[in-house]
């Protein structure tokens, strides 16, 4: 072998173990730790590291169900209601089979529409024409305050006008 043959074998295996030791190894027991921290400080209340730790693992794993179900469950807390219905979305593309994800994409979808409803509230015109919608529009909003568990008597006092 010439000197140029024994350079290039040399050289290539510079490369290929160089590139092992710059490539980020993330093994399942990391992601299922990460999964784990998520879990305990998303107990604990501290939803900013849990969503940080939830995305980790989401981007090691992109079809880590459980970290899509809690990814929705922090959105959610957080009022962030359209990253929780895609999380939700996630998840149960994943796994269709999971009532509390469906109860829990319902709970969004309600807590969207509420905003919509108190959004444009202000808007209402209180003419003769429109005193049908306008007490129809009041009464959605009450029932969905209800669903809420709001009391129906704090959001009369608050809509009036």
């Amino acid at each position: 072998m010439t000197n140029y043959s024994y350079l290039f074998i040399l050289l290539a295996l510079v490369i290929l173990t160089s590139g092992c030791k710059t490539t980020k190894d993330v093994n399942f027991s990391s992601v299922e730790q990460h999964y784990s921290i998520a879990s305990d400080v998303y107990q604990q209340g501290d939803l900013h590291t849990a969503e940080g730790f939830l995305q980790k693992v989401i981007k090691a794993q992109p079809n880590h169900r459980e970290s899509w179900c809690l990814l929705g469950h922090v959105y959610y807390r957080l009022n962030s209601y359209r990253a929780a219905d895609n999380a939700y979305q996630r998840c149960l593309s994943l796994r269709a089979e999971q009532p509390q994800i469906w109860h829990n994409l319902a709970a969004v979808k309600l807590r969207q529409a509420t905003e919509l409803l108190i959004t444009g509230l202000p808007y209402l015109e209180p003419n003769e024409s429109n005193v049908t919608f306008n007490a129809n529009y009041r009464l959605l909003l009450q029932e969905l305050a209800r669903l809420h568990g709001v009391s129906s008597l704090i959001l009369e006092s608050s809509i009036e006008r």
